[in-house]
């Protein structure tokens, strides 16, 4: 078989590997239940928390006071370009709770945001 041949058969298998990969890691992301947990459980203080799926991360800074949010810093987020979910965190600041919709074009992405956000308030409980 000539080069050419082999590269475009070397091209399309990683384009196909890539692209099931890619399936299972969004299926992942879509399957994460957020759990929405009772803020007047969580002890006053500033808790950090993280999620990490592939190709999406956050880490966060969630600091409360008075069972009450009151304040969310996104520390780190890796997402693909422009996403937005950083606009997750004023829903969940004004709703005071994790049940908040997703932002439109950035679901996976808020997901991960909120997961991180439940991982910080578990650690005050």
């Amino acid at each position: 078989m000539p080069r050419a041949g082999r590269v475009i058969i070397m091209l399309v298998c990683t384009v196909v590997c890539l692209f099931c990969f890619g399936c299972k890691v969004l299926e992942r992301i879509d399957k994460l239940s957020i759990q929405d947990l009772n803020v007047s459980a969580v002890r006053d203080g500033d808790y950090r928390g993280h999620q990490n799926n592939l190709p999406v991360t956050a880490k966060v800074l969630v600091s409360v006071r008075g069972a009450k949010i009151t304040d969310i810093k996104l520390l780190r987020h890796t997402h693909g370009p422009d996403h937005g979910a950083d606009a997750i965190i004023p829903r969940v600041l004004a709703k005071q709770s994790l049940a908040v919709d997703a932002i439109s074009g950035a679901t996976y992405s808020s997901k991960v945001v909120l997961k991180a956000i439940e991982s910080a308030l578990k650690k005050g409980m």
